[in-house]
């Protein structure tokens, strides 16, 4: 009798020690998620990996992929397991998943999710930089990427050798009865992408220059040396025309536009005076 319950705790251990020998490796704890990613980890022996999102039902993970970085802890390599998961399924804020291995739940944490505003996005195209990545020497470029909803890595480029949008030009507000006349250049301020605006009102031959940095097709610029404190979001639409939306402008005596006023600017081949 003694001998049989020294085997049953023995039999408990070693399968408590056989199921501890893994990891849910992603998401990991408090981990941002967002778009179609992967969920995955490693187990040295199981017959059935399960992950439960919140409260929901339970899905089975395929196991067995193979992970050489499991061999010296396991003894061969076929442990690895991983599925694909649309976290735009899920609201924004904090969730839970759990990791149930042959039916035994190993592992319980939060994670988080910024989704947008649909699960599946069709028709989206942008793409933008990160400068001095992954070293200081280096740029990358990221593309929207349809299939993973989310950006994905484009290209790896040397520091300030991407091209950048076509802002270069002279635009002129639509529909708009005043004299006013926009220059744009687009170019790189200390490894940054910059956008410069110089506004230039003709009827009272006045000049005002608005400066900021680049994400992509939009940048937000402002004038910190002017008596009038405005900031503006500059978007290129197309190759011809671009938005520019009001974000503030102080003080309100001196200004005779508000936050939230948008403004339609056409591209000009030449400037008319």
């Amino acid at each position: 009798m003694f001998f049989g319950r020294i085997l049953a705790i023995s039999l408990t251990f070693a399968s408590t020690l056989t199921h501890g020998k893994g990891a849910l490796e992603n998401p990991k704890p408090d981990d941002p998620m967002s778009g179609i990613g992967t969920i995955y980890g490693w187990n040295c022996d199981a017959e059935l990996i399960e992950i439960q999102i919140d409260d929901g039902g339970r899905i089975q993970v395929p196991y067995g992929s193979a992970r050489g970085d499991t061999q010296k802890t396991c003894g061969d390599t076929d442990n690895g397991f991983v599925t694909q998961y649309n976290f735009g399924l899920l609201s924004n804020g904090e969730h839970r998943i759990r990791l149930y291995v042959d039916g035994v739940k190993e592992q319980d944490r939060h994670f988080r999710v910024t989704r947008l505003d649909k699960p599946y996005m069709r028709g989206l195209e942008a793409s933008t930089v990160v400068t001095e990545f992954p070293d200081k020497d280096h740029d990358i470029i990221l593309t929207w990427s349809e299939s993973a909803q989310n950006f994905q890595i484009t290209s790896i480029e040397p520091l300030g050798s991407h091209p950048l949008p076509d802002f270069n030009g002279l635009w002129r507000v639509k529909n708009s009865a005043g004299n006013v006349l926009f220059q744009t250049s687009a170019g790189y301020r200390n490894g940054d992408p910059w956008l410069t605006l110089s506004m230039l009102d003709l009827d009272f031959n006045s000049l005002q220059i608005y400066s900021g940095r680049l994400e992509g097709r939009i940048a937000i610029i402002d004038d910190e040396y002017s008596s009038v404190d405005a900031a503006f979001e500059i978007e290129l639409l197309s190759n011809d025309e671009m938005l520019m939306t009001v974000l503030h402008c102080t003080p309100a005596s001196s200004c005779n536009i508000r936050a939230g006023d948008e403004f339609t600017l056409l591209r000009e081949e030449k400037p008319t005076y």
